[in-house]
């Protein structure tokens, strides 16, 4: 399929096969690598994510593509920690308010049945 001459280095029309027309109409790359290894942390991230269950499990090249979907993963279950630890954390500061508050209501009660004596000597 013919394309209009994007201004890349092709004559009047392009075909979509330099690398302009491939990022500019397709959003990635021609070219990509079809294998990388993956660094220890990127291991662990693919363990973690659930894409293998252990080390040896994983083989010498992996795409970039299972490299960034374990990524995702584990951005999504970070942030369903961060959230239960906001509402943890809320529910600790009403109750601990709560128990604040009732102490100090107990001690203005106490205040007004007995008040303070002062001496008169």
């Amino acid at each position: 399929e013919f394309t209009r001459h994007c201004g890349c280095s092709a004559s009047d029309y392009c075909f979509g096969g330099c690398a302009f027309c491939w990022v500019f109409f397709l959003g990635r790359p021609p070219l990509r690598v079809p294998g990388h290894k993956p660094t220890d942390w990127e291991k662990r991230f693919l363990l973690w994510a659930g894409h293998f269950k252990k080390t040896e499990d994983i083989p010498e090249t992996v795409s970039i593509e299972t490299i960034r979907a374990a990524k995702t993963t584990l951005r999504v279950k970070f942030s369903y920690v961060m959230i239960v630890l906001t509402i943890a954390g809320c529910i600790a500061m009403v109750i601990k308010g709560k128990q604040v508050s009732g102490d100090f209501w107990l001690a203005s009660q106490k205040l007004k049945i007995n008040p303070p004596r002062s001496d008169p000597h």
